[in-house]
């Protein structure tokens, strides 16, 4: 079934590609090319521009096609002036001024040489939406038909792809470049909280939780800091009391401590008898203190207050309801710093062992995230292996961009091994899988496009490495590359370069 459907949404793909280039065809804004025609391609950081034009003679009146492309989003420029200025070598000049778009994302000037000679063409777009400069070289003017070098059109497999169809469509390109990349190994991961940064909160004492003295309770979700009040606990007369003393039992260790320390500076008691009091001061203030982290003393009982920052993630009372001491309150967790836990294959335990990097993508994020990116790093290796699974698990600390990662989320691993070198590389989007060959779509020319089979190498950070099937400064498609594939397979994709627009 699936494969029907995939087939059905195919032919319906190539008929929508085939009415659009009819619809084009019919169009009366566009003239025939008669004859041979030239096309340009050129890109600045701005602007895409694919021109077309025929062989240029003296005197006689020539229309330019040219289609402008915003390289923000690979969208048809749809306002600007354009200023046009063909220069010889001589210094002639002439120059013409379009104040608009005939149609989206392409302006048809028409001019007419009135000498032979080679020019440069300079275009200036004015606009909005974008605003650029584009400079083309080797303008050729002849005297007359007889000196128009003769080119034979050979057959060609290449694919035709329209702007028109391009600009309707998710879209875009990326030029073929050297990047540093780094081997990897592939594991499965989790994010974790840190431990000092996720608590349960519990009730430090036997009490009630009234309404009246929690009138504005925090919610789940909201940020807290440490020491902020949570809630506020009556508590009954035995937990009233049993702090009380927790208290009373420090102060008096306390004074007992300051007191057997003068008797020994004295020389009264034995270093012994000191000892055993520093040691019943220490446990009875460890005692308070970590009341004291937990509560704080009202006029309405006892007031619970966050042990962190952080936001609430739980709550687990019932306003009215008693509570005793140790049932939990609040989860609150500090999302700002957490871990990944990698689970590694046994067979690559040395290699990710030495590792001291790596990346990972988690579901419902598209983004890949490098760990030493993220102000992290390595902390540390089980010591010995899962037993169900044979993986060993390695932790990464990193910082949380916005707290975006969420604890519990999955991860696909990938860390980091070896050395890392400068690969030919290109987005791992530009890939489809074709028969189980990886296959890219390149774009020779603005509406001309070539399907290259691809050796890849290692992957990293969203990149993978070519091996053989591309050049450095070729154009690759990264986003619309299936729509090609479907216009390959349309009978009307034999439409050249003297196509009618």
């Amino acid at each position: 079934m699936a494969k029907i459907i995939n087939a059905a949404f195919a032919v319906l793909m190539i008929t929508i590609f085939a009415c659009c280039s009819h619809d084009l065809s019919n169009d009366s804004v566009h003239d025939d090319h008669e004859g041979s025609s030239i096309a340009v391609t050129q890109y600045t950081d701005s602007t895409e521009i694919f021109m077309e034009y025929p062989e240029l003679i003296v005197n006689e009146e020539a229309k330019f096609l040219i289609h402008l492309t915003d390289l923000k989003n690979f969208k048809a420029v749809i306002e600007g002036v354009l200023f046009i200025e063909f220069i010889s070598q001589k210094g002639i000049k002439t120059s013409l001024t379009e104040d608009r778009p005939t149609r989206d994302g392409i302006y048809i000037p028409s001019i007419k040489f009135t000498e032979a000679g080679n020019y440069k063409m300079i275009i200036t777009l004015k606009g909005q939406q974008v605003s650029d400069k584009i400079i083309i070289e080797n303008i050729i003017v002849y005297r007359n038909e007889n000196e128009i070098p003769y080119s034979e059109d050979g057959s060609s497999s290449n694919i035709s792809f329209l702007k028109e169809q391009q600009w309707k469509i998710d879209f875009s390109n990326e030029v073929v470049i050297k990047r540093i990349m780094q081997n990897s190994v592939v594991s499965t991961g989790e994010i974790k909280a840190k431990p000092e940064l996720f608590t349960k909160v519990v009730s430090p004492i036997v009490g009630i939780i009234l309404s009246k003295y929690n009138s504005e309770l925090k919610s789940i979700g909201t940020f807290v800091k440490k020491g902020e009040t949570l809630l506020n606990i009556s508590p009954s007369a035995y937990g009233g009391v049993n702090i009380q003393k927790i208290k009373n039992d420090f102060l008096l260790a306390q004074s007992e401590y300051e007191r057997t320390q003068k008797l020994f500076n004295q020389k009264a008691i034995s270093k012994k008898r000191l000892n055993e009091s520093k040691f019943d001061y220490d446990s009875k203030r460890a005692s308070y203190n970590s009341i004291m982290e937990q509560v704080k003393i009202s006029e309405s009982g006892y007031e619970v207050i966050s042990p962190i920052d952080g936001y609430i993630e739980n709550i687990n009372f019932i306003l009215g309801k008693q509570v005793i001491s140790g049932d939990e309150l609040f989860t609150i967790i500090n999302p700002s710093r957490l871990l990944l836990k990698a689970n590694v294959p046994s067979t690559q335990f040395e290699a990710a062992n030495n590792s001291v990097d790596a990346t990972f993508k988690v579901e419902g994020i598209n983004n890949e995230y490098k760990v030493s990116l993220l102000d992290g790093k390595k902390i540390s290796v089980a010591a010995s292996l899962n037993e169900a699974n044979r993986t060993l698990s390695v932790y990464f600390e990193f910082k949380n961009p916005e707290n975006k990662l969420k604890i519990g989320m999955y991860a696909e691993v990938h860390i980091k091994v070896g050395e890392a070198n400068e690969y030919l590389s290109i987005s791992e989007s530009a890939l489809i899988n074709e028969d189980g060959l990886h296959t890219v779509y390149v774009q020779t020319e603005g509406e001309t496009f070539e399907k290259r089979i691809l050796k890849t190498g290692i992957i990293d950070n969203g990149y993978v490495q070519v091996i053989d099937g591309l050049n450095i400064g070729e154009r690759v498609v990264i986003v619309g590359a299936y729509q090609v594939r479907l216009a390959a397979l349309s009978p009307e994709s034999a439409i050249g370069h003297g196509h009618v627009h």
